[in-house]
């Protein structure tokens, strides 16, 4: 995993279609941040992935690493504990069950259990739950926030977000959420 330096600028990609290349903003040290299966119309390579590791998302979810470098660190949203207790959501036995089994599967099948793996902390998500009054926040979101929480300091980027996508994210308070971070200058749009 790449170390984030003092001086590492966190660049946070959403998996909006790239209006504009900022390659040439990113510097070796900085942090590229993606998600889920990155949208092949940005070509920069993610330092970190946050991916969504739900029951209904490991049914669905495609992951192609071409844009992971060989360093990745991968971000899951919920460990299995999590999806056996339900801590986030109600989940049927038969579902908790079947995600026990295909789980390991999944994450052989798309050479996830070949990065370096971590979970994003309960903070994080129950306070993006708060922040946003909402059950599901979105994965975009969620990183924001952890980059935020554990590296105040370094300048934060964000680009290809568009505040869209599946119904069951809050989209127009995520995308108040953004606006206050950005006046209150903790990151930046580009």
């Amino acid at each position: 995993m790449k170390t984030v330096q003092t001086h590492s600028k966190f660049f946070i990609i959403g998996n909006a279609d790239e209006q504009n290349s900022i390659a040439h903003l990113i510097q070796d040290h900085d942090i590229v941040v993606r998600f889920n299966n990155p949208n092949p119309n940005c070509t920069l390579k993610a330092d970190w992935v946050f991916i969504a590791n739900g029951t209904i998302q490991i049914r669905h979810l495609k992951i192609d690493h071409k844009f992971f470098k060989l360093n990745t660190q991968i971000f899951f949203r919920y460990t299995l504990k999590d999806i056996l207790t339900s801590k986030y959501e109600i989940i049927p036995l038969n579902k908790k069950i079947k995600y026990y089994l295909r789980f390991p599967r999944w994450k052989k099948k798309y050479g996830l259990d070949k990065f370096a793996i971590q979970t994003i902390p309960d903070q994080v998500h129950f306070n993006c739950m708060n922040l946003l009054h909402s059950k599901f926040p979105s994965t975009g979101i969620l990183a924001i926030y952890y980059v935020l929480k554990y590296f105040p300091d370094n300048k934060i980027f964000i680009h290809n977000f568009t505040n869209q996508g599946w119904s069951g994210h809050n989209w127009e308070n995520e995308k108040l959420l953004i606006q206050t971070w950005e006046r209150e200058k903790r990151i930046a749009i580009v």
